[in-house]
């Protein structure tokens, strides 16, 4: 049997880092905007910003929460071993981390460098979604059809 010890707590610190690590580099964007530390892009570069973030971020939240739906149920049909389960729902999770992560990363971007807080707006509006999904231990024991004992 493989082990699962001190699965969950390295679990919620996998996404801690990643909540803290956007949220230092939405602190970081601020800063250099506030300080005028970068030159403002042309406002047509802007526009094409806006539609270009936009849609990947859509993309990215749909097909994201669609390949993570996909993978749950296909853990929970299946007849692995709860530890086998664990780790295969990790790897789900991290991926949709991933996928909400990434368009927050590009928003906070294009907030740098065009000054725009629509953009910022995009972003903070991902960096909540990604702590929605923190890793909670009832979810997972309902998600994966495992029991608490199995989890821990």
């Amino acid at each position: 049997m493989k082990k699962t010890a001190n699965f969950f707590p390295a679990f919620r610190l996998i996404h801690l880092a990643q909540v803290l690590g956007l949220t230092l580099f939405a602190i970081a964007t601020v800063i250099i905007v506030r300080k005028e530390l970068q030159e403002p892009v042309d406002s047509s570069v802007d526009r094409t910003l806006q539609v270009v973030v936009v849609v990947f971020a859509g993309l990215m939240l749909f097909f994201g929460f669609k390949l993570f739906k996909k993978r749950i149920f296909r853990i929970r049909e299946s007849n692995h071993i709860a530890a086998d389960k664990i780790i295969s729902y990790r790897t789900a999770c991290i991926i949709w981390w991933a996928m909400i992560e990434a368009p927050a990363f590009l928003s906070f971007t294009c907030f740098m460098l065009t000054g725009n807080y629509a953009f910022f707006a995009l972003g903070i509006f991902h960096l909540m979604i990604l702590i929605m999904f923190a890793p909670r231990k009832d979810n997972i024991i309902l998600l994966l059809n495992v029991s608490s004992e199995e989890l821990n």
